[in-house]
């Protein structure tokens, strides 16, 4: 089952993922399995090293791992099992997503130009992160990951575009908003 798993870690990989936790869980199952003398991806199998874990999420993460492998390579070799998806009927809740309003991006850009020492780049590029964050969508994933290649002013559809990177007006209150910041 190891050059298998070999396989298959490296097809995921050409394909861009890093796999690195996937790597440690599926040599995991297969030790388990020629612990068994199993050759095969079993569902009893799978489901039993699954179930050596603590938590919930921890049981459905291994067994969704090795499910995802068994459906790739049931195409190659017949014998591995099919395993049924969520098994363990796990469902993760995710957290509200806080909207931020103008005035609170405001007092986050205010709050990160004021980050010490002030004659550093610290609080310039605070500033600059919060408000592309702000302006485009971004997640900090996302945004931390361009690259002088990914701006391409003037061309829509591809990376960000000039009106995209005009920020001031995103951090700058408008005068038909009223409030206090005038």
């Amino acid at each position: 089952m190891i050059n298998a798993i070999e396989t298959y870690l490296s097809v995921r990989r050409t394909a861009g993922y890093s796999l690195s936790n996937t790597e440690y869980r599926l040599r995991s199952f297969a030790n388990f399995a020629a612990g068994r003398r199993e050759t095969h991806v079993r569902t009893a199998s799978a489901i039993n090293w699954a179930s050596e874990t603590a938590s919930l999420e921890q049981r459905h993460t291994r067994y969704e791992t090795v499910r995802l492998f068994a459906e790739y390579i049931h195409l190659e070799d017949g014998q591995h099992e099919l395993l049924p998806a969520n098994y363990f009927a796990y469902r993760k809740t995710r957290r509200v997503p806080h909207i931020y309003s103008r005035h609170e991006i405001q007092l986050l850009v205010l709050m990160a130009s004021q980050l010490k020492p002030l004659d550093s780049l610290t609080p310039h590029t605070y500033v600059a992160l919060i408000s592309l964050l702000a302006a485009t969508g971004l997640r900090i994933s996302e945004a931390l990951g361009l690259v002088m290649s990914d701006i391409t002013p003037n061309k829509p559809n591809t990376g960000l575009n000039a009106p995209e990177l005009m920020l001031e007006n995103m951090i700058r209150p408008k005068p038909d908003e009223g409030g206090s910041h005038e």
